[in-house]
C-alpha cells in the first residue's frame, strides 16, 4: 500500500510530467523529420515552427479577441450545463417521475452529433451564441448523470441513522448526500471541460462564420491559407485553455465544498 501511494505521488511530481512532455515533443520532432520532405510543412509542422507561429499570434490583438470570445462562449455554456444538470439530476434522484421523464431526453441528447446541434443552434440562437449553446447541450447530460450517480452513493447506514434521529432533509443532504455528490461533480468536470471545448470550437468551425472573431473561425481561416503551423498553434491554444479552465473549475468546486470536507 505504501509503495502504491509513493508511486502515485511520484507520478504527480512536476519533474515527471515535464519529462513525459519532453518525450512526446521529441517523438513529434522525429515524426516531422520522417515526413516526406516535399510535403513536410503541409502534412506536419515541427514543434519549433508551431511555437514560432504561436509567438507571432500572441503579438496580435486578433488572437486575444478570438481567445476571449470563445472562452466566454464555451465556458458560459459549460457552467449553465453544470448548474442545470446538477439541479435537475438532484431533483430526478428524489423524484422518480422526473427521472423517467428526462431519461429519453438525455439519451437523445447523447446520441445527436455535434453537427446537428450546430445547425439547429444557428436557427435558434444565431451565430454569436453558437458555441455557448452547443457546449451547454453537450455538458448538461454529463452533469445530470454524475449527479444521479453521486447522490446514489450516499451511505445507507448514515441515512438510517439520520431517519432515527429525525434530521431535516436539508441537514441530511448537506451531511450525507453532498460529499459524494461533490466527488462526482469533480469527475464530471474532468470530462465536461474537454467536451465543452471540443464541441464549442467544432461548432464555430462548422458554422464557417469568418466575420466573428472566434477560435473556430481562426481554425477555418488557417485551413484556407493551408497553414499547418497555424492550425496546430490554434490546437495548442485550445488544449491549454481546456487545461486552464479545468483547473479553475476544480478550484471553484473546492471553494464551495471546503466546509463539507469533500474537496480534493
Amino acid at each position: 500500500m505504501k509503495i502504491s501511494t509513493t508511486f502515485r505521488k511520484l507520478l504527480r511530481h512536476p519533474g515527471v510530467k515535464l519529462w513525459a512532455a519532453l518525450v512526446w515533443l521529441i517523438i513529434w520532432q522525429l515524426l516531422y523529420e520522417l515526413t516526406n520532405e516535399d510535403r513536410r510543412d503541409l502534412l506536419l509542422s515541427s514543434p519549433i515552427q508551431v511555437a514560432s507561429e504561436l509567438w507571432r499570434m500572441w503579438g496580435t490583438g486578433d488572437y486575444w479577441q478570438r481567445v476571449l470570445f470563445s472562452s466566454l462562449d464555451v465556458m458560459s455554456g459549460m457552467l449553465m450545463g453544470a448548474f442545470l444538470g446538477t439541479l435537475l439530476g438532484s431533483i430526478a434522484y428524489f423524484a422518480s417521475f422526473v427521472r423517467e421523464l428526462f431519461k429519453p431526453l438525455i439519451s437523445v441528447i447523447r446520441s445527436i452529433p455535434v453537427v446537428t446541434f450546430t445547425i439547429m443552434a444557428i436557427y435558434w440562437v444565431g451565430y454569436r451564441e453558437l458555441g455557448m449553446f452547443v457546449a451547454f447541450l453537450i455538458c448538461f447530460p454529463v452533469f445530470y448523470s454524475h449527479s444521479l450517480s453521486g447522490l446514489g452513493m450516499a451511505d445507507e447506514k448514515l441515512l438510517e441513522m439520520a431517519c432515527m434521529f429525525k434530521l431535516s432533509f436539508f441537514r441530511k443532504f448537506k451531511s450525507i448526500y453532498l460529499p459524494p455528490l461533490i466527488t462526482q461533480l469533480f469527475a464530471a468536470g474532468e470530462v465536461a471541460v474537454g467536451l465543452a471545448w471540443k464541441s464549442g470550437i467544432a461548432a464555430e468551425y462548422i458554422a464557417m462564420v469568418t466575420n466573428i472573431l472566434s477560435i473556430g473561425a481562426g481554425l477555418y481561416a488557417s485551413k484556407g491559407r493551408w497553414s499547418t503551423a497555424e492550425t496546430l498553434a490554434w490546437t495548442v491554444t485550445i488544449v491549454a485553455l481546456s487545461a486552464l479552465f479545468s483547473a479553475l473549475f476544480r478550484a471553484l468546486l473546492r471553494f464551495f465544498s471546503r466546509k463539507w470536507g469533500s474537496a480534493k
